[in-house]
């Protein structure tokens, strides 16, 4: 499932949220049935369980994802509080970086076609 909107993504987590408390109750309804008065305790101790290492592997991501951003040379700070200057500057480099597209397109080349 991907996903591309945040509001999508919030939507999702309410739906999964919804459907863990079904399966819960389920569960625990099944493990009382089966087990009597300890079904309640072992369906506890399942959702313990289950929480915890849902939070182990969540913690394990954040670790790796922080990670990738440190060797990638990603900042968390706020690309959004620049100066006009700076983001002038930056499309100027970015203009220069790039091969050729606005000089090529002035002088009537398409810079897609190879040169013969």
């Amino acid at each position: 499932m991907t996903h591309t909107e945040p509001a999508a993504e919030g939507k999702w987590a309410m739906v999964y949220f919804i459907m863990g408390i079904v399966v819960f109750l389920a569960g625990g309804l099944i493990a009382t049935w089966v087990f009597g008065t300890w079904g309640t305790v072992l369906a506890l101790l399942v959702m313990v369980g289950l929480l915890s290492y849902l939070y182990g592997m969540v913690e394990d991501l954040r670790a790796r994802v922080s990670s990738l951003e440190r060797k990638l040379g990603v900042s968390e700070e706020d690309d959004y509080q620049m100066s006009d200057e700076d983001i002038e500057a930056e499309l100027e480099r970015e203009l220069d970086a790039e091969p050729g597209s606005a000089e090529e397109a002035e002088k009537g080349r398409n810079p897609t076609q190879r040169e013969e």
